[in-house]
């Protein structure tokens, strides 16, 4: 697979910050799954879910290995979601504290 330059990284900073508002502004959870249906190709909606379940596993406790046997996923990809995980400012970390929160999806952790 051919590695994304910087170049292109810096090109696509406008286009993903409209992506972001167009996401923001859609105010349920079924329209985000359609719209999220719609942008992205069936793979890459798994792929996206399995990016979600790793950082839900590692908030848990699991192990970095288990989590890759589970999900066939490479540890690197786990390693940079673990980072994230140990951050307490991470909007990851966060958004996915706050899924799991019962009957409160917007209590801050």
């Amino acid at each position: 697979m051919r590695k994304t330059t910087p170049e292109e990284i810096e090109g696509s900073r406008a286009d993903f910050a409209e992506l972001a508002a167009a996401v923001a502004r859609i105010r349920s959870a079924p329209d985000v799954e359609r719209f999220l249906e719609e942008l992205f190709t069936p793979s890459e909606c798994v792929e996206l879910s399995k990016r979600w379940a790793l950082t839900r596993e590692l908030l848990a406790g699991k192990s970095q290995r288990a989590i890759a046997r589970e999900l066939r996923m490479s540890l690197c990809k786990i390693t940079r979601g673990a980072r994230y995980v140990r951050d307490p400012s991470s909007m990851l970390r966060r958004a996915v504290i706050r899924a799991a929160a019962p009957h409160s999806p917007r209590t801050s952790p």
